[in-house]
């Protein structure tokens, strides 16, 4: 807590809840400053403090402040549950009441925060037009809005798999977090870039590519964000970099020290997303339980693996992986049924992912028209 309070966006919000003296205009400052306490990992005091924001106005609902504490409440939780119905509900109301209400600041910091749960919910058509609405709402110093539509389009043109034109819009990102002195959001512009890029670099090495000096920095990408994270205290989504760092880490090799890293993430992620991750991180353990000499508790990972997959909750990128890391375990094995299988969903799933990617350029393409970060 003490380093969070060094932000200066912390430290600007404070100042202008010391001056202002206009009740409404109080308590919208005060949900804003619990929602950077929770995106911070600092979750009971910003649920408590927008507790006493709610009993404050239960008898005399005002719409801002109605807006401003869905919107805290959806980052919150968000940054709690990582791409949770609860936060895409909290997020949607809070849009709700500002395009209704006509609070153009709101409405734009909204739209952005709701394209980002969109995202996470794979519906692209829908993200990339509330990330052109936030952009055309917001003016040039609304630098809260700007960073979380930039960044939602940064991250999409990523996956596509055009990181030439998602580096113009990461750049604009971290304008505009330095200029907001929010720390947190250039968190995120660094676990997003090397989280990509490690996909990227999976993806490469299980299907033929050559990744480069994409795993590398990836690598080095994933060691800056959690360096950065103890840095400056944050605690929320803390399970998220490591485990990407142990996927890493089976990429090159180091399978021991990969089994350890997974072992210390076991059961650190919610329900929801635990049965998204689990395909992937089964599929990778049971590889390097296969190579580090424990081949009858890899091939009892590999069927846990292939149970998990079946049950449909990951994206097709990350069932492309587990796949294709499974027609590996199983050729190693011996079975050459199971691993041809494998590898054929493997191939047909990579072949829809290349699809998702080429459509989701199309979207962008269509929303964002003349934009630019």
């Amino acid at each position: 807590m003490v380093r969070a309070m060094r932000s200066r966006l912390l430290a600007r919000l404070d100042a202008a809840i010391a001056r202002t003296r206009e009740p409404v205009q109080l308590a919208c400052l005060r949900a804003e400053r619990a929602g950077f306490l929770g995106r911070h990992g600092q979750v009971e005091l910003a649920r408590g403090q927008l507790q006493e924001i709610q009993r404050q106005f239960a008898h005399h609902p005002h719409v801002a402040v109605s807006g401003w504490i869905a919107l805290a409440d959806g980052q919150i939780e968000q940054y709690t549950n990582l791409g949770s119905d609860t936060a895409y509900d909290r997020l949607k109301r809070a849009y709700a009441l500002s395009a209704a209400a006509r609070l153009q600041p709101l409405q734009a910091l909204s739209a952005a925060w709701l394209a980002h749960a969109h995202y996470l919910r794979n519906e692209w058509e829908r993200m990339a037009a509330l990330c052109a609405e936030a952009l055309r709402l917001a003016e040039p110093d609304h630098h809260g809005a700007r960073w979380r539509a930039c960044l939602s389009v940064a991250v999409a043109y990523h996956f596509a798999g055009r990181l030439d034109l998602a580096q113009p819009w990461y750049g604009a990102t971290r304008q505009h977090a330095l200029a907001d002195g929010d720390d947190v959001a250039l968190s995120a512009t660094m676990y997003n870039q090397a989280g990509l890029r490690a996909d990227h670099a999976r993806q490469a090495a299980a299907f033929g590519g050559t990744t480069g000096s994409d795993a590398v920095h990836a690598a080095m990408g994933m060691d800056s964000a959690g360096n950065f994270d103890a840095g400056i205290g944050l605690q929320s989504l803390d399970w998220l970099v490591p485990l990407l760092r142990a996927h890493l880490l089976v990429l090159q090799g180091r399978f021991e020290e990969a089994l350890a890293m997974f072992e210390q993430q076991s059961g650190r992620t919610h329900a929801e997303w635990r049965a998204r991750l689990q395909p992937c991180l089964l599929a990778d353990r049971a590889w390097c339980l296969l190579k580090t000499g424990r081949g009858a508790e890899a091939r009892e990972e590999a069927l846990a693996a292939a149970q998990a997959v079946d049950q449909g909750a990951c994206d097709v990128d990350d069932r492309a992986l587990a796949h294709v890391r499974l027609a590996q375990v199983w050729r190693e094995l011996g079975d050459e049924a199971r691993a041809a299988q494998h590898q054929e969903q493997a191939e047909q799933d990579h072949a829809a992912y290349q699809a998702q990617q080429a459509r989701m350029l199309r979207v962008l393409a269509e929303a964002l028209g003349d934009l630019s970060p």
